[in-house]
């Protein structure tokens, strides 16, 4: 009796391990084929500085996707408590992505929602920052306004130094002329004098003469 229970209870241990092996493997399975995140646009806790225009999501594969509801939902909150995402959930491939008015500063919360392939929905949120860059141009605008607004005393000055140079020409060109004005003096002067000596000689000759008939 003992040796046939032990031969038939070998084939019966066998069959009982191979369904247990077969029950954990389907029953892990279905857990081990949900979809995941693998990466979000922004990604979670980037800072930008420009408006993306839109928040997308990439899973792992295609998400299930139903005619008669909306299987996948993405809701982004800006930081003072309202929706800036609009519209529907766009879905290309594994792709997910909604439209966003990013404007606000600030950190904001993407919720999204979506069901995986194997029909399990799953969900998560994540957020990012949003810091508008000042433009160069307006930066740059006080630098260039007070670098003019120091050249413009000197521009102006430069004309108030160069107007003495033709007063000094003008004195340069007066004096020759005042100069040559003393030529004619200076030639009558020796004119009057020599008809002064002539003078003198022919009184003196006549008084000569004079004498010399005495």
């Amino acid at each position: 009796m003992s040796k046939r229970s032990t031969k038939t209870a070998g084939p019966a241990a066998l069959i009982a391990a191979l369904s247990l092996t077969l029950a954990a493997f389907f029953g892990t399975a279905p857990a081990q084929a949900h979809d995941s995140l693998l990466s979000t646009t922004p990604s979670d806790g980037e800072t930008v500085t420009e408006n993306p225009g839109e928040v997308t999501l990439t899973m792992s594969n295609p998400p299930l996707a139903s005619e008669s509801i909306e299987s996948s939902q993405i809701e982004v909150t800006a930081p003072d408590g309202h929706i800036v995402s609009s519209g529907d959930v766009t879905i290309d491939g594994a792709v997910l992505s909604i439209d966003a008015v990013i404007d606000h500063e600030g950190e904001h919360t993407v919720a999204w929602r979506t069901v995986s392939a194997d029909g399990h929905p799953i969900e998560g949120t994540f957020t990012f920052v949003y810091a508008a860059e000042t433009p160069a141009a307006e930066t740059g605008d006080p630098a260039t306004s007070s670098a003019a607004a120091e050249e413009s005393p000197a521009a102006t000055t430069q004309p108030q130094e160069t107007t003495p140079a033709p007063q000094e020409t003008e004195d340069a060109d007066a004096t020759p002329a005042s100069q040559t004005s003393e030529g004619p003096n200076t030639g009558a002067l020796i004119a009057g004098g020599a008809i002064l000596l002539a003078l003198i000689a022919v009184a003196a000759y006549l008084v000569r003469r004079k004498l010399a008939k005495k």
